[in-house]
């Protein structure tokens, strides 16, 4: 069937031109992968120890509670800063450690990391909680 020209008329104003079909171009597709991947087995060692550093933040925030029910309050305004500063640094020792040895050890080999990590749950573990301190 053709074209009736009166309706190709109707759709188009005075003066435009015919459209002209362009080619179709091609399109190169790009693998967006990522070359080296970590292994599955090392993302769950990462996850497990987050979730024991995360351990450690619950244990330092209980060991400070109990501190704070049994010590007396400084006169010295310095000292109760100073105190005050000592417990926010001790409850976000975890996070700190687990976070900078990610940033530090980027580009590394994962045993690095893994060690870096490891020695970081000796490092930052909260002895108060662990010996029972302040009960």
């Amino acid at each position: 069937m053709a074209a009736d020209p009166e309706e190709d008329a109707a759709l188009s104003w005075a003066g435009d031109e015919p459209v002209k079909a362009e080619p179709v171009r091609r399109v190169e597709v790009v693998d967006a992968t990522p070359k080296a991947s970590t292994p599955a087995a090392l993302l769950v060692t990462y996850g497990i120890l987050a979730g024991a550093y995360l351990l450690y933040t619950i244990g330092w925030v209980i060991s400070i509670q109990r501190l704070n029910a049994v010590r007396v309050a400084s006169s010295e305004p310095l000292n109760a800063i100073m105190f005050s500063l000592d417990e926010a640094l001790a409850i976000a020792s975890p996070a700190i450690w687990f976070g900078s040895m990610f940033l530090l050890s980027r580009g590394r080999k994962p045993m690095i990391r893994l060690l870096l990590l490891l020695v970081g749950l000796v490092a930052v573990l909260p002895w108060p909680f662990v010996l029972g301190a302040w009960v």
